[in-house]
């Protein structure tokens, strides 16, 4: 009897686990609290080292030594601050479109 007892508590334990996680995956595919841009954000640093983000979340600060030419290969506008910790008056480089010339010391991603 107690051998039956076993598969029963590993499936019930398995279903409870399951019916708990299922609506936090359900909540961050539905833009929950940590979303994610899809794509690559190409940068220039002062040196002329070609840096990249990949897949940045929304709405996180990147402090990125940007100065140069930006690819905004991402599916969000990229706002661009001239301080550190996205300080100061931004500028924005639209989803999929580049900018020519960008001092920079840090991005975010806005959905």
């Amino acid at each position: 009897m107690k051998c039956r007892a076993l598969p029963r508590v590993g499936t019930l334990s398995g279903a409870v686990l399951l019916a708990l996680t299922a609506p936090a995956l359900a909540f961050a595919a539905t833009g929950g609290p940590a979303t994610w841009a899809t794509g690559t954000f190409g940068f220039t640093t002062p040196g002329g080292v070609q840096e990249q983000i990949f897949n940045p979340q929304d709405d996180t600060c990147y402090n990125a030594d940007v100065a140069g030419p930006v690819q905004n290969g991402t599916n969000r506008d990229a706002r661009l601050y001239p301080g550190t910790g996205c300080r100061g008056t931004y500028t924005t480089i639209i989803k999929g479109q580049n900018g020519s010339y960008v001092d920079a010391k840090s991005v975010m991603f806005i959905r």
